[in-house]
């Protein structure tokens, strides 16, 4: 049995051993394959094979290029059904044993319904086949369950029987097998034909653990084919932290030949950090160990959310980055760096920190992804407006992709859902979509035809941006080909099984789920030139100087146990012990799995660990760190709690010890990126010479900044209109219809009594006539109940006008000045440069044509007049001075006019002096003085207004910009309110 098992801790010296090992073969004239964890580990080990003068003499692989290898010698050339087919043919197998019903529980049907339920199927099946169970051993087992505690407790396990068996059958039906049957094939050969392998070393570096199949490749290639297998695993007997690593161990040592247990060396750390990080390895999560000085080896770091925490670590790093200290020599670790890439990407990106993050991301995601399952799903009955939208965004697909865009302004304004109904508001303006027909014409021809059609779909998506050009892909573009190749393979594996099983056939509801599901690996692989950011595993093979343990929260690390999802582990236990079948990890205890985690993390650096954590999300809500922390500081001296910095949720400046960052000063949202005064000339000369609108003239006056984005840089909103704004729109032109209706059959618009009966009917009509042009919601269903309330609210205020009997005539409805597009009244010049433009909603004249009184409608809580400097608003103090200007009345008195509410009566001010008399709330009747003095300071106001956006003062004011105060775009002007 020629198999040496070495063993040790991280820092034993494994891998000089290993690479002894490699160098003995090579120079005997054997070419050895040295099996790696890890693409980044094969990659490293082959640089330094070439820096050794072996990279000819040895083969470098992960371990699916040992079974490759095994598989190739032991001649398997039995035809494979892909990852994707299968679960397609699973998929079928489920859902018919859901249609069947028969046998089948209610709770078992609904578990085999479920997206998650094929998956945890493959995993199961792939497990019962490398222990070579077949469909028959399975069933036995059962049966031997049964027996014991009786039928009920395994109806769940009986039909996954069920699906096991026929899922066999079928593979036997159309000739194929799968990737755990084949490899298990190749093993059995081997142990069948010894001489099928010849004598090739292998010496695997770098596990933490094996699985069922890596053991057995081990055991049929070391103690049965004969040849010199070399396994190296992190593991010490005694040790808490290799708890979970005991059952390895235990099931390889009957098997060893020879077992070198290596010792602890020191001398793998650097000098100034060897006491620290040497003693943090011996001791880590034993009892009773003694506290060390952590000096500058270990550091603690503690962000107010999740941007802080990442904020610290790339400050650190950039340091490290300025000191010195080349960028491979760092490595990023987290739990899970997935959930974190987006925002970690942002933050490095800011500081320029190159790095390298790979991970799993829906093929969906990418745009040739999308862009397909899109157009497979437009074609389907349950296509929506969002599919349609990601067709079209495809790059290439649209030489003006602002179309696109357009579409969906009016896709969400318009409240349209279906892929079907957006289609045509495109075909309204636009050409007609033929690759959705054809896309649908294949469909209904069947499985074959479909697949066809997506594949050279797919492939046109991904060459449309590039056609006729020679360029090679960037770094940005490796997604796309990434995505490319997996939907071409997944769609190749289906077009087989397709093939020769037609029943399987898929049509494009179902195809575009199988693509949803498909994953490609996103991001660069760590490289030299580039931090490594990865998960606690990656890093078994290699060291850093300096490494970055991130994310120690409570339940992310350590990790919360997650329940199998097929056959609970109580299930799993009696099964075990009533018929010998073990199924799930050897590793019962997932907190020891944890720890192990943790100590392959700490155990890597040779000069510097820095562990962070974040105290709450940064939505603000409380995450406790992990004890993890606390089993790291329990082993040194206080002054490392210290010595913890922290930075505060939601922190602007960016700063390390000492010193600034000069990219992040510049890009990250300190002081300096604020919006400041606008200094371009020739926008300052445009707002100089504009016409503003005492709308626009309150919104400067409450905030420059929201004024900015408002109405400067007015993007256009692809949300559909907020109900409230619809429902004012809708109340302004029915009231305005109502009575020039009124004012047309009965003589005159006042309203009275007598004419509230007409009036009424008016209102009835003008709504039913106007809803279509004001839609009051963009959910359909809302539609009625809201025009019920305001033809409601809108009688109740016809009500209200009637009783008062007012003497004033409404003369001018939607009286509009100062619009050019109009033939109607100018601009009105209210000196210093400032000119005005409005639209008031109605004017009320006396008998003699001499006195006037204004409303500006509002939905409710209308401002008073002692407020409306306060407040700013000045809206109907301007319309006023309007009234006066450019029609020659005299305005003795401005109101806003509520439409809804409790309170209907209008608030504003009146000239007591008037011969005007109409109901007042009291206070608001004043002197002629008093008013031409409010009308003056409303007037100073606007042109304080103008003139500051004239100057180009872009102030941000977080009291007033928002309602009820605080800022309404922090992001952009990124003021601390």
């Amino acid at each position: 049995m020629p198999i040496t098992l070495i063993t040790g801790p991280a820092n034993a010296g494994k891998a000089r051993e290993v690479m002894s090992a490699v160098g003995r073969h090579v120079a005997h004239g054997v070419q050895p394959l040295l099996v790696l964890p890890t693409r980044a580990d094969v990659e490293h080990y082959r640089r330094e094979l070439a820096q050794e003068g072996l990279v000819l003499g040895a083969r470098v692989e992960r371990f699916a290029g040992l079974i490759g290898e095994v598989v190739r010698r032991a001649g398997i050339g039995e035809a494979v059904l892909g990852r994707v087919a299968r679960e397609q043919m699973l998929t079928a197998i489920a859902s018919s044993a859901v249609a069947a019903g028969g046998g089948v529980p209610a709770a078992t049907s609904r578990e085999l319904s479920t997206p998650g339920f094929v998956r945890a199927l493959v995993r199961i099946i792939e497990e019962l086949e490398v222990q070579r169970v077949t469909p028959a051993r399975f069933e036995a087992a059962l049966r031997a369950w049964v027996a014991v505690d009786g039928t009920g407790a395994v109806e769940g396990a009986q039909e996954l029987a069920r699906c096991f068996s026929e899922y066999r059958r079928m593979l036997k039906r159309i000739s194929r097998t799968d990737q755990e049957q084949r490899v298990v094939q190749a093993l059995d050969a081997l142990r069948r034909e010894r001489s099928l392998w010849g004598a090739t070393p292998v010496l695997m570096y770098g596990f933490d653990d094996f699985d069922a199949l890596q053991l057995d490749a081990i055991e049929t290639l070391g103690a049965v084919v004969d040849a010199p297998v070399t396994v190296s695993l992190t593991y010490e007997p005694g040790r808490t932290a290799f708890a979970g690593r005991a059952g390895t161990f235990e099931t390889l040592a009957p098997l060893v030949a020879e077992h070198r247990r290596l010792p602890a060396r020191a001398e793998y750390y650097a000098p100034q950090a060897r006491a620290a990080l040497h003693h943090l390895e011996r001791s880590l999560f034993e009892p009773g160990p003694a506290r060390v000085a952590a000096g500058g080896a270990v550091r603690l770091l503690e962000g107010g959310g999740e941007r802080a925490e990442l904020e610290l670590v790339a400050g650190e790093v950039w340091t490290l980055l300025d000191g010195g200290m080349k960028p491979e020599e760092i490595a990023v670790v987290h739990r899970s760096p997935g959930v974190v890439a987006d925002l970690l990407g942002e933050v490095f990106g800011a500081v320029r920190i190159p790095y390298a993050l790979e991970r799993q991301v829906p093929f969906a995601n990418t745009a040739t992804g999308g862009a397909l399952v899109g157009a497979l799903r437009c074609v389907t009955d349950g296509g929506e407006a969002r599919d349609l939208l990601t067709w079209l965004r495809a790059p290439g697909l649209l030489e003006r992709p602002e179309l696109a865009d357009r579409l969906e302004a009016r896709v969400r304004r318009e409240g349209v859902q279906s892929a079907a109904e957006a289609r045509a508001l495109w075909e309204e303006e636009h050409w007609s979509l033929e690759a959705l027909d054809r896309m649908r014409a294949a469909a209904e021809r069947g499985g074959v035809a479909l697949i066809e059609r997506a594949t050279r779909e797919l492939e046109w998506l991904f060459a449309a941006p590039r056609r006729g050009m020679a360029a090679m892909l960037g770094n940005d573009e490796q997604d796309e080909a990434s995505a490319l190749a997996a939907g071409g393979r997944a769609l190749g594996e289906l077009s087989k099984l397709a093939h020769v099983a037609p029943e399987l056939g898929v049509d494009a509801a179902e195809l575009a789920r199988v693509l949803g599901k498909l994953e490609i690996v996103s991001g660069e692989r760590a490289a030299p030139g580039t931090v490594a950011v990865v998960d606690p595993l990656a890093l078994r093979a290699r060291r850093v100087r300096a490494l970055f343990l991130c994310g120690l929260q409570e339940g992310v690390f350590p990790a919360s146990p997650r329940p199998e999802p097929l056959l609970a582990e109580e299930e799993r236990r009696r099964l075990a012990e009533t018929s010998g079948l073990r199924l799930g990890s050897r590793h019962a205890d997932a907190l020891a799995v944890e720890r192990y985690l943790l100590y392959a993390a700490i155990s890597r650096p040779e000069e510097l660990l820095v562990l962070s954590w974040h105290a709450a999300s940064d939505d603000g809500v409380s995450s406790p760190r992990s004890l993890f922390v606390d089993d790291v500081a329990d082993l040194f001296e206080d002054g490392l709690q210290e010595r913890q910095r922290r930075r505060p949720l939601g922190s602007i400046g960016w700063s390390v010890p000492g010193e600034s960052i000069p990219a992040l000063e510049m890009e990250s949202g300190t002081s300096s990126s604020r919006l400041g005064p606008l200094r371009e000339e020739e926008l300052r000369g445009e707002l100089q010479e504009h016409t503003w609108s005492a709308s626009s003239l309150e919104v400067w006056a409450s905030c420059p900044v929201k004024w900015f984005v408002q109405r400067l840089l007015r993007a256009e909103d692809l949300d559909p209109d907020p109900e409230p704004l619809a429902r004012g729109g809708l109340a302004h032109a029915v009231l305005k219809d109502t009575l020039e209706g009124l004012r047309e059959q009965a003589g005159s618009a006042k309203l009275t009594p007598a004419r509230l009966g007409l009036a009424r009917k008016l209102l009835r009509e003008a709504l039913e006539r106007r809803a279509r042009e004001f839609p009051l919601s963009a959910a359909e269903e809302r539609r009625p109940g809201l025009r019920r309330r305001l033809e409601a609210d809108l009688e109740r205020y016809l009500e209200h006008a009637a009783e008062r009997e007012s003497p004033l005539e409404p003369t001018y409805l939607e009286l509009g000045f100062g619009f050019v597009e109009e033939d109607g009244l100018p601009a009105l010049d209210l000196g210093e440069g400032l000119k005005l433009r409005g639209r008031i909603d109605r004017v009320d004249v006396d008998a003699e044509g001499r006195e006037a009184v204004l409303y500006d409608y509002k939905g409710r809580n209308a401002p008073p007049a002692a407020k409306w400097v306060e407040q700013g608003n000045m809206q109907v103090a301007l319309y006023m001075r309007a009234v006066e200007e450019l029609l020659g009345l005299e305005v003795v008195g401005g109101f806003y006019q509520p439409l809804s509410g409790a309170d209907l009566r209008a608030r504003g001010v009146l000239d007591g002096e008037s011969t005007v008399e109409i109901e007042c709330v009291r206070g608001e009747v004043r002197g002629r003085a008093e008013v031409a003095e409010l009308l003056e300071e409303a007037v100073a106001q606007a042109r304080e207004a103008a003139a500051q956006a004239g100057r180009g003062e872009l102030e941000p004011r977080p009291r007033t910009c928002a309602y009820r105060g605080g800022c309404m775009y922090p992001t952009i002007c990124r003021c601390e309110s």
